[in-house]
């Protein structure tokens, strides 16, 4: 058993230390790095800077590859540390970096940036954006960021709370800041990063288990001036449309759809843009609520819900769509990373454009058209038997409806591949995805729909197949069906992580690697393989929660090296080159959707979570880890304050902490976001709990108001179902029964 501090939030500050200082040939050699403009024709002739990583995934394509070959299969046990760079926020850590004319940009949680010497990690400024911290209430899955983009003389982030940054690239300070929300009361947040389409820097936003609109802005890069603006899901149609794309959209929904409610459809990760084609791609995200039946009665597609969507940037407006899940109904969405890719199909090259949503199948889609060229499954599918090619349409099966009864449905909601990017080799003509096996048990709630502003508005609930209180051990399984009558005849439950190499011509499995490490079973399993970048010298990389970066062929799947970074890992790592040396750089800390339950095995749980940029080099030698912490016995005391509260108030507790808390506090489903465990408050916290949630006494922390979502008769019930909770441990602790309490 385990014990960890008692802690409410963790804090938006950051101290960042270069550990290894520049020497004067060190700063010499990159003052004569020849610096130019950073415009479409340099990102189209990125082939003659092999060195440089350019976007998030590299290059426009996206592809998380690198033409760097210094590292090779027959050197690459000889990759070793080389320097790092330390980052003291324990949320997770999701960016790849930018390497440019010698310069490192990476950023962190809440949309902070650093910029340093790439050669030596000496810091060269810093940047942290004044968060209005009642949004951290407002984030799904994780106080997260996942990168800049750089442009001209400017990098550009955005913030957690919705506001878009230009930054001079020399010095760091502030160029300009726009407001990007439509309506601040709504359950908007931003984890994702910018992207950039010719003069234009273009950004989406997070929110739709909320009740966000979703919609992507477009601003000039040098003023901030906006430009358009393009929403993915229809508003009321009898309030008119914004743009004309909506009108075709509002048909595909019934007329009575719970508007009201924003309906979702976020761009909250994924975009592209082919400078050639003058195309911008975007990825929709998932509705609220989940069922269709609810949120659409009638029925319908409900466009531009869980597509891609390809835009002019010039003018904001839609040139084609395809929808990957119509009328979704279990957060499958579209969002995952694109790579844009020239591929020889049926003997013609081909522009394409593909993605590995969460629905399972793999797309590969003309990307000047649209035009579906292949879809096929690359984990376990249930909800849908195949694609048909002729329409572009997936066939349901009488598996996936889960509105009467309950139904086993594979991909869950975390989706046969999350946000953790893929890479496509040219090399190899294969694609690299961080594959997920897990089915979920979806049921609907007993009580009716009622919409709640700026609060989780998803309404159903789903279990999955592992034990535990997220699980067959949760209150939510004994209202159900056996495991045994629910699962028979379907895929095997155990729950896995993989890392699969997939051919997207014979869109066929080339070969598979299970990532599942001693967690197999558990959600763990299928977290603990981040993103991917591959190389031309044959590799592939991939950190991992256990710590180790695990180094492998990428025509055969061989591990050739591993290295124990002692953090956990699931941002994916890129390389670059100064001068003759090539690095390998990768962001540790885990979070978000990640798990976040600490246990024996993760380097989280051993060193501890606090982010790190670590980087390494040929002839590198051993990372430095941070000490370890000490884990005491838990459950030596009772609970500081005695059981209140009549059946129903503790009720009433669980179903509002479900919907307004879960989502970030590690709790009685072992979930959340790195938030302490309130069961675990300390008698302070107790003491001032109401005052906390309604008068937002720590938001200053991180923790925001809640009195626009809860009464004081909903604080008092929230309350007495955490002390239930508490004595409810302790009595499973006392009794001998194993239990970690997750981590702080």
């Amino acid at each position: 058993m385990t014990h960890f501090p008692t802690v409410w939030l963790l804090v938006f500050t950051w101290t960042l230390v270069a550990c290894t200082p520049s020497t004067n040939t060190e700063i010499a050699a990159r003052k004569k790095t020849a610096v130019a403009p950073i415009d479409n024709q340099r990102l189209s002739n990125l082939a003659q800077e092999p060195g440089t990583w350019l976007t998030g995934g590299r290059d426009y394509q996206q592809s998380y590859y690198s033409p760097l070959g210094q590292i090779t299969a027959d050197n690459v046990s000889r990759l070793g540390y080389a320097w790092h760079y330390d980052l003291t926020s324990e949320f997770g850590f999701e960016a790849t970096p930018i390497v440019v004319d010698g310069v490192l940009y990476g950023s962190g949680p809440t949309g902070t940036v650093f910029a340093l010497d790439a050669m030596s990690g000496r810091e060269l400024w810093t940047f942290t954006p004044q968060i209005d911290n009642d949004f951290v209430r407002k984030v799904c899955c994780g106080v997260v960021n996942r990168g800049v983009a750089l442009w001209g003389d400017k990098v550009f982030v955005a913030s957690l709370d919705g506001y878009l940054y230009a930054l001079n690239r020399n010095d760091g300070s502030q160029a300009w800041r726009v407001d990007t929300f439509t309506d601040r009361d709504r359950g908007y947040t931003i984890t994702g990063a910018p992207y950039i389409a010719n003069d234009l820097v273009i950004i989406g936003n997070a929110g739709a288990e909320f009740d966000a609109r979703g919609y992507v802005s477009a601003y000039d890069t040098r003023t901030g001036e906006y430009r358009w603006r393009f929403f993915t899901v229809p508003g009321d149609p009898k309030q008119g449309f914004e743009h004309p794309e909506l009108e075709p959209a509002a048909k595909t929904w019934d007329p009575t759809s719970l508007w009201q409610v924003g309906l979702g459809g976020t761009v909250w990760d994924a975009m592209a843009f082919d400078p050639e084609l003058n195309l911008l791609y975007i990825g929709t995200g998932n509705a609220a609520p989940y069922p269709r039946k609810l949120r659409s009665p009638a029925g319908g597609d409900n466009l531009y819900l869980a597509s891609i969507l390809a835009l002019n940037p010039d003018t904001g407006r839609l040139v084609w769509h395809y929808q990957t899940t119509p009328g979704d109904n279990w957060d499958f969405t579209a969002t995952q990373k694109m790579i844009l890719a020239e591929l020889e199909i049926d003997g013609k090259q081909r522009r394409v454009i593909m993605q590995a949503p969460k629905n399972g199948f793999f797309y590969v889609l003309d990307r000047l058209t649209g035009e579906l060229i292949s879809a096929q499954p690359y984990a376990n599918v249930t909800w849908a038997s195949h694609v048909d090619n002729a329409t572009g349409r997936p066939v349901e099966t009488g598996q996936a409806e889960y509105f009467n009864e309950p139904k086993l449905i594979f991909p869950g909601p975390q989706g046969a591949h999350n946000w953790q990017p893929m890479s496509f080799n040219p090399d190899t003509g294969l694609v690299y995805i961080p594959a997920m096996e897990a089915g979920v048990i979806w049921t609907m709630p007993e009580e009716p729909f009622e919409y709640q502003k700026g609060g989780l508005n998803s309404h159903s609930l789903y279990i999955f197949t592992t034990p535990g209180e997220w699980g067959l051990d949760s209150a939510l399984a004994n209202t159900l069906p056996p495991l045994e009558v629910l699962g028979a005849g379907q895929p095997d439950t155990t729950i896995r992580g993989f890392l699969r190499a997939w051919d997207p011509v014979k869109q066929t499995l080339a070969w598979e690697r299970d990532t599942s490490g001693p967690w197999t079973g558990t959600m763990n399993a299928f977290w603990n393989g981040g993103g991917v970048m591959s190389s031309a010298g044959n590799l592939l990389f991939q950190g991992r929660g256990t710590g180790r970066l695990a180094v492998l062929d990428a025509t055969t799947g061989e591990e050739l090296h591993s290295i124990d970074v002692g953090a956990s890992m699931m941002a994916a790592p890129m390389t670059y080159q100064i001068g003759n040396t090539q690095y390998v750089a990768i962001l540790t800390g885990i979070g978000g959707g990640n798990g976040n339950d600490y246990v024996p095995g993760m380097a989280a749980y051993t060193y501890g979570n606090q982010g790190r940029l670590v980087v390494f080099k040929l002839g590198g030698g051993e990372v430095p880890k941070r000490p370890e912490l000490q884990h005491e016995e838990a459950g030596q005391e009772p609970p500081s304050l005695p059981r209140r509260g009549t059946e129903a108030q503790v009720a009433l507790g669980e179903k509002l902490f479900l919907r307004n808390c879960a989502k970030c506090h590690a709790n009685i489903d072992g979930r959340g976001a790195g938030i302490p465990d309130l069961r675990q408050m300390d008698e302070t916290a107790h003491r001032e709990f109401r005052e906390i949630l309604l008068e937002g006494t720590r938001a200053d922390r991180g923790m925001g108001n809640f009195s626009d979502l809860l009464s004081e008769e909903d604080v008092e019930a929230l309350h007495d179902y955490l002390i239930d909770q508490a004595w409810q441990v302790w009595e499973k602790q006392t009794q001998g029964a194993e239990w970690h309490k997750p981590a702080q």
